[in-house]
């Protein structure tokens, strides 16, 4: 299935990203993910197994920000999360991330965009 939305990408060190949040709402195969509308269907969807994503805050204003949020199920599901080209990163892809940018300490405050948050210190 082609993704939702086009994605841009940008290099940090070999590897290439995504430059925004996931944002499908959609298995790879077209199988759609149950939204959780609130914390009570959050938390049924973990207690059983069920894949769910949800908008941050449950604030659906929230979504061309930040994307969609995705409970572990989603993620490790078998019909495939990221669209077609793309992929969930393995642990070695995170560690590689981070050993390039310095280190687990610093990372993320490495990635952490200066602008959309309540305020902006230099930790991640």
């Amino acid at each position: 299935m082609e993704p939702s939305q086009d994605y841009d990408t940008c290099q940090i060190g070999q590897q290439v990203w995504m430059a925004q949040n996931l944002n499908e709402p959609h298995f790879r195969n077209g199988d759609p993910i149950k939204q959780a509308k609130t914390l009570d269907e959050w938390k049924k969807a973990g207690n059983t197994c069920t894949p769910a994503w949800c908008y941050y805050d449950n604030d659906p204003a929230n979504g061309a920000k930040y994307g969609k949020l995705y409970n572990w199920f989603a993620v490790n599901d078998p019909r495939g999360l990221a669209p077609i080209g793309y992929h969930v990163p393995t642990d070695p892809e995170w560690t590689k991330l981070t050993d390039f940018l310095g280190g687990i300490g610093v990372a993320g405050a490495k990635m952490k965009s200066k602008s959309g948050w309540n305020s902006y210190t230099s930790g991640g």
